[in-house]
């Protein structure tokens, strides 16, 4: 099978500039190939060969790139957290830390990574070593959420407050995803614009201190 193709470089590009472009389109070219398989075999039921066949590499530029097929699978997830990352941390310093985080997340979202987490996610719940490696990236972005926190917080933020801050962030969004999911019937695609709700409503609840005094909706029916 042949190689995908290679963005073209703009003019004047460095040899490592054209060598990172490849690299990335390698690194994409992978991801989507092992989401492609997933879909159609489920997360495990294909190989390392298969899966280099599918996306035009071999079995050793596989490795040089992903530890295994579920890190390949799992790849959007962490790029959506890498993404909202930086749209946190590209907010103002003075604003409040809860109100940056609703912000860089209400913004430009794109659609289809929103749905490709809840779809990845899904996955997980019939496969135990994607589950497995979904459970790394979450405790991963929750390790790369502190690091930043301790940059944005006051200096005399205590380690209790940022750790419990982060873990609280990572699992509304954690909580956000799964209900996303839940709702989805069986076969169909994932709503991106329910799910964004979904865990805009999940971070609003924590900023609220979990008050739901006067939600209807949030209350046992009696």
């Amino acid at each position: 099978m042949p190689m995908p193709p290679t963005p073209s470089p703009a003019p004047g590009t460095s040899a490592g500039g054209r060598r990172e472009l490849n690299r990335r389109a390698t690194h994409e070219a992978i991801s989507s190939a092992a989401l492609r398989l997933a879909r159609e075999y489920g997360p495990g039921g294909f190989t390392v060969e298969a899966l280099a066949d599918e996306a035009g590499v071999s079995r050793r530029t596989f490795f040089n790139y992903f530890p295994s097929i579920e890190a390949a699978v799992t790849q959007p997830v962490e790029d959506f957290l890498d993404r909202a990352f930086a749209r946190l941390y590209g907010r103002p310093a003075d604003e409040p830390i809860m109100d940056a985080v609703l912000a860089a997340l209400a913004g430009d979202v794109g659609q289809e990574e929103l749905a490709l987490l809840c779809e990845v996610y899904s996955m997980g719940t019939d496969d135990e070593q994607l589950e497995r490696m979904q459970l790394w990236i979450w405790n991963k972005a929750q390790q790369k959420l502190e690091e930043g926190l301790r940059t944005r917080l006051p200096g005399d933020s205590s380690g209790l407050l940022i750790d419990a801050l982060a873990g609280s962030l990572i699992a509304c969004a954690k909580a956000a995803t799964r209900q996303a999911s839940l709702a989805t019937p069986p076969g169909q695609a994932p709503d991106p614009a329910a799910f964004h709700d979904l865990l805009l409503a999940s971070l609003g609840l924590l900023r609220a201190g979990f008050n739901t005094n006067g939600s209807a909706s949030h209350r046992k029916d009696t």
